[in-house]
C-alpha cells in the first residue's frame, strides 16, 4: 500500500537520502486501524499530522495527533 503512494520514492531513499523505516510506518498504520476498529462507536475521526518516518530501523514519530469523539 505504501509503495503505491506518490511519495513512495521518498521512502526508498530518494536522491541519496537514507531509506525510510517502511516497516515501522506500516506497523503504525496497522495499529491505527486496530484502534479505529476497536473504538468505531466512539471515535468520529483521527488526524496525525505530521508523522515522521525515520531512517530504516529508527521507527516513526507522531508530532501531533487529534482524536475526535462522537457526540
Amino acid at each position: 500500500m505504501l509503495g503505491a503512494l506518490k511519495a513512495a520514492p521518498l521512502l526508498n531513499g530518494f536522491r541519496g537520502a537514507l531509506k525510510a523505516d517502511v516497516s515501522a510506518a506500516a506497523e503504525l498504520i496497522a495499529q491505527l486501524s486496530q484502534l479505529a476498529a476497536q473504538f468505531k462507536g466512539e471515535i468520529a475521526g483521527i488526524e496525525l499530522n505530521p508523522v515522521l518516518v525515520h531512517p530504516a530501523g529508527e521507527g516513526t514519530t507522531i508530532v501531533d495527533a487529534l482524536v475526535v469523539r462522537k457526540d
